[in-house]
């Protein structure tokens, strides 16, 4: 499965919001593949294009469907990992939101259209430009071409937002060092646990709580494949600022099902590193 996986960057203008633009396809009817995406603090919006799902908490199936359709979800930001399993043809394009990212791109709370679990992503259907972007999108075999059809269509999109103080709670959240508790993040700007907890989540889809160990989580994987000083797993929990070993495997095991080790051994990194999947072996 991972030979139909392709990554492009998106144009300058774009790349303070979107990390990159992937693409599956497979135009054989017998096409099967199986992997496991892992939690991450970007938000992946995808476009299907004929097809039919079966959605669990624990997992997504797209299958093919004989009804020419498009559909798009924006996964849930969950706290393990996701099987996503998929047969029969297969056209699918994931646009890759960093952390704000979408939210300059709708017109709603991010926490209200984060789907799979729930309705289809509906925010774009009233844009007048949109029936034109998703022919142009799947008329084409060019993933090049595809990739300016994508900024074209969100540089129209685009409307920035305030996002006030939660960039910088982000980056407070973010100094594993220094752990401030949510509640001392909170008081540094002058707003109560409960704002603070509703206006993160409509931002970024999650909890503050479930934020910070989704990114320390990635940042221990940062770590790990880009910091070559670091080569044990145990020097990897220490820098990532892990309490200890029992809490870093406690984590992993959450976040992916398995320990440190044997999570690290599975996974395959495409796309110039940009995705991290686990590849169910036929």
């Amino acid at each position: 499965m991972e030979n139909h996986f392709h990554t492009i960057e998106p144009c300058e203008k774009l790349k303070e919001y979107v990390a990159c633009y992937y693409f599956i396809k497979s135009d054989d009817q017998d096409f099967t593949s199986k992997h496991y995406s892992f939690p991450h603090t970007y938000n992946a919006l995808s476009i299907y294009k004929d097809s039919s799902f079966d959605s669990k908490p624990s997992n997504f199936s797209v299958r093919q469907s004989l009804n020419p359709n498009y559909q798009i979800f924006v996964q849930v930001k969950k706290q393990a990992p996701l099987m996503v399993n998929i047969s029969g043809k297969v056209n699918r394009v994931t646009i890759l939101f960093k952390d704000f990212g979408i939210n300059h791109f709708i017109n709603e709370p991010l926490s209200k259209i984060m789907g799979y679990e729930k309705d289809q992503f509906n925010s774009w259907k009233d844009d007048p430009h949109f029936p034109e972007f998703m022919v142009s999108l799947f008329s084409i075999d060019d993933e090049q071409e595809k990739g300016r059809i994508i900024d074209k269509f969100l540089l129209q999109r685009f409307a920035p937002i305030p996002l006030s103080y939660l960039e910088s709670a982000v980056a407070l959240l973010c100094n594993f060092e220094k752990n401030l508790s949510i509640e001392k993040i909170a008081a540094q700007f002058n707003v109560s646990l409960r704002s603070f907890n509703r206006n993160f989540k409509d931002v970024l889809g999650v909890s503050p709580v479930e934020y910070r160990r989704i990114a320390q989580f990635r940042y221990s994987i940062e770590n790990k494949f880009f910091q070559t000083q670091f080569k044990r797993l145990t020097d990897i929990g220490y820098e990532s600022h892990f309490y200890d070993q029992s809490y870093f495997n406690k984590i992993y095991h959450k976040l992916t099902g398995s320990n440190p080790k044997t999570f690290f051994k599975s996974i395959e990194r495409i796309g110039d590193d940009k995705l991290i999947f686990q590849f169910i072996k036929k």
